[in-house]
């Protein structure tokens, strides 16, 4: 710095001496070299700080079309911001929490409800008809389909997205944590001897590729219709499976209180599989939702009382 100041006096010597100027261009050399000789003394500018980035707003209207969605939706964010969840809402949450929808509007999944809501965000699911997508798409609203869950894999990924998408990715991560810390649970102290399940509908069972096979083999158990050709859903009448002879008869149900399977439709299978019939809620074997391990857990110590009870 030392030499550079002294460079830029006797330059300054030298044209005092050899240069005849007028006062103005003596003017403008003093003034080009007082601004070069202060920015040595004071170093290098300072890069220009970057823009602060623009804050991230969350959706205050979300509407969702698809219970599953419903599900996550309302475990996310509060009711102030949800414009309205679909009608199976209120069945659906009573598996998780009963009173979480309280107050939510409903809607039943028409384009003149997206239009009427002016929702800022639609969840639907995968099966999502083409003229809701049309209508969204219209009415300007941002929107996202989750797929059809048929393993836990696939629940950490649509609870992250749907986390995202509504800017709530830390209540994400927490709802996978607590799914995965419960079959973590259920991995390190699996039966010795494995209950032969039938998840059984009255005429189908839910093949390897399903929701429903994950969930039974969480909890330890084998699902009868996991070796057939069928992925998804096997047709299973009642003689086969009183041929198969599965350990445990598992039906489902609707709703909290609403068993699908009863003892007038079935009263043969009810009296051979007595002490041996579990009940499952079908939501939370369709839908992958993280609630979906503590199905697994539920079917698990379900399966231990019917171990007390004695097999046959």
């Amino acid at each position: 710095m030392e030499r550079a100041l002294a460079s830029c006096v006797i330059a300054a010597r030298a044209a005092i001496i050899h240069t005849r100027r007028t006062k103005e261009e003596w003017v403008l050399t003093f003034a080009g070299m007082t601004v070069a000789i202060l920015g040595l003394v004071a170093g290098p500018a300072a890069p220009a700080a970057a823009p602060a980035p623009a804050p991230t707003l969350k959706p205050v209207r979300i509407m969702t079309m698809n219970e599953c969605a419903d599900i996550l939706l309302l475990q996310m964010v509060p009711k102030a911001r949800i414009a309205s969840v679909t009608y199976r809402a209120h069945d659906a949450i009573q598996w998780i929490e009963p009173g979480l929808d309280a107050g939510v509007p409903i809607n039943h999944g028409s384009a003149e409800e997206i239009v009427a809501e002016k929702p800022d965000l639609i969840i639907a699911g995968d099966f999502s008809t083409a003229v809701t997508k049309r209508v969204a798409r219209a009415a300007g609203a941002p929107l996202i389909e989750i797929r059809s869950a048929t393993s836990f894999e696939d629940i950490r990924q649509i609870t992250r997205q749907v986390g995202a998408a509504v800017g709530e990715p830390q209540r994400a991560d927490a709802l996978i944590a607590e799914m995965d810390a419960t079959l973590a649970s259920l991995a390190a102290s699996r039966p010795p001897r494995p209950f032969v399940v039938a998840a059984w509908s009255g005429d189908s069972v839910p093949g390897r590729k399903t929701l429903a096979n994950a969930i039974i083999e969480a909890a330890g158990a084998v699902n009868i219709a996991s070796k057939l050709d069928t992925e998804t859903y096997n047709s299973f009448g009642a003689e086969e499976l009183l041929a198969a002879r599965p350990d445990v008869l598992m039906y489902g149900a609707t709703s909290a209180s609403k068993p699908s399977l009863t003892d007038a439709q079935n009263g043969l299978l009810m009296r051979i599989y007595a002490g041996r019939r579990i009940t499952y809620p079908e939501t939370l074997y369709n839908c992958g939702v993280p609630q979906s391990a503590k199905a697994a857990l539920d079917l698990r110590r379900a399966l231990v009382a019917v171990e007390g009870r004695g097999r046959r």
